[in-house]
């Protein structure tokens, strides 16, 4: 796997600026099913001490969910979407015992770092590739061996234009095992968490979501390196 060659302390010092700092997502659907008035890093720290203290109760687990749709962006608005004379997905998982089970094998495996989990996450109706590897990101988050979100701007600034692009060369698995040796060069620890962060950072801060062009075209730490990237992306 080939990492850009970035500033990571640097980027993901930015990351807790740039994108912690921002308010949470809310619209109309999401706010029938939560309250909360913080930014991203207030979300994340509420996730992880839930997460931290083994809450898996009905009640923890779906404000586990909520926060974390809360913190995930517009994105995964259709988790709480109705339509087609279906219920929304937020709402099966909340009354069908059975979606409510399967997601907690997910939560299990997380737990323990496996990156099978991912697959029970995306297993369960509305919980596409990106928001899958969230869930199994903060379900792990206590985890010895946690894991990390893949979503568009991760495999952006390794240089594949969709999640669906890295997958064809990398498995889950592989790919928080390289994001971990990563962590060890860069930070002399093995969380890999802090390489998703920075790269997220800097793919944030020059790149569309979709990887479909520049969202800052100019000079700036790490820019030639934005410049090699955005002639393999677009």
């Amino acid at each position: 796997m080939n990492f850009p060659n970035i500033e990571y302390k640097y980027w993901l010092d930015n990351w807790a600026k740039s994108i912690g700092g921002k308010k949470t997502y809310r619209n109309k659907n999401l706010s029938e099913f939560i309250k909360f008035d913080g930014d991203i890093n207030s979300c994340t720290e509420e996730i992880f001490s839930i997460v931290k203290y083994g809450k898996t109760d009905k009640t923890s687990v779906l404000r586990v969910v909520d926060l974390i749709y809360s913190w995930g962006g517009p994105s995964g608005r259709l988790f709480y979407a109705a339509f087609n004379d279906r219920n929304a997905p937020r709402t099966d998982l909340a009354n069908d015992e059975s979606i409510f089970g399967r997601y907690l094998v997910g939560i299990e495996l997380a737990k323990l770092g496996n990156p099978e989990s991912i697959k029970h996450f995306y297993n369960i109706r509305g919980i596409g590739p990106s928001y899958a590897s969230k869930h199994s990101y903060f379900w792990s988050s206590n985890s010895d061996r946690p894991l990390i979100i893949v979503d568009s701007k991760i495999a952006g600034s390794l240089g594949y234009r969709t999640i669906e692009n890295l997958e064809a060369i990398s498995s889950y698995a592989k790919t928080v095992d390289a994001f971990k040796n990563k962590a060890i060069t860069e930070f002399k620890e093995s969380n890999p968490s802090k390489i998703e962060r920075a790269l997220f950072a800097f793919h944030n801060h020059y790149f569309l979501n979709n990887n479909s062009g520049w969202k800052n075209n100019y000079e700036g730490i790490d820019y030639l390196e934005a410049v090699r990237l955005s002639r393999i992306l677009f």
